[in-house]
């Protein structure tokens, strides 16, 4: 393969991505108003999780609203079947991120949520899913499916739950009428507080 060939087939892969992306924004529905409802009134913690890729997406999230001044960290599934769990309570809110919705550590996590009467939000490409089943509010993220890497490799739908999460986070924050300028305070690491000036 020559240089040529894989400059085409790369933009190839943007390409279709970009498309994903598009057909995600316009099925946006109301799902997604009630998960910003969701998020913006919540009065304890918001939890996130995923197995894997989602995991990445997950944490990203979680890391995303904590900037923006909300009490929020990722659980792994695995741990929270083994006692991280006993933190839910019922002010709080789990999202679930979940390509199929039949992962067994993530639903176990989430049905233990649910007795604990936290609300659950779900990320997944299945309306018919355990995970589907056990939410409050269902998002589904299912776009172009040629958009995952050779038909299998989760890509597209990785670039899809990360975007839905940015749109997530910037409602939240913006109902909340979270300043900007606490950037400057709270991350002082790094370029973001010089943008602020």
């Amino acid at each position: 393969m020559d240089e040529k060939e894989i400059l085409n087939q790369g933009r190839e892969i943007i390409e279709v991505e970009s498309k994903v992306l598009a057909e995600l924004s316009v099925g946006l529905d109301s799902s997604f108003v009630e998960a910003v409802g969701i998020v913006t009134r919540c009065r304890g913690c918001v939890l996130t999780t995923g197995a894997g890729t989602s995991a990445s997406v997950a944490r990203r999230l979680a890391h995303l609203l904590a900037t923006c001044g909300l009490a929020s960290f990722f659980v792994h599934p695995s741990d929270a079947l083994h006692g991280a769990s006993a933190l839910i309570r019922d002010t709080d809110v789990v999202i679930a991120f979940s390509k199929a919705g039949k992962s067994e550590e993530i639903n176990g996590f989430v049905e233990i949520a649910r007795k604990r009467r936290a609300k659950i939000i779900s990320l997944t490409w299945s309306r018919d899913s355990k995970l589907a089943g056990l939410s409050d509010i269902l998002c589904i993220t299912q776009t172009n499916t040629s958009g995952e890497g050779d038909g299998v490799l989760p890509l597209g739908s990785t670039v899809a739950a990360s975007a839905y999460s940015d749109a997530l986070c910037l409602m939240a924050k913006r109902l909340m009428h979270f300043d900007l300028s606490q950037l400057k305070e709270t991350h002082p690491s790094g370029g973001t507080s010089d943008l602020l000036k």
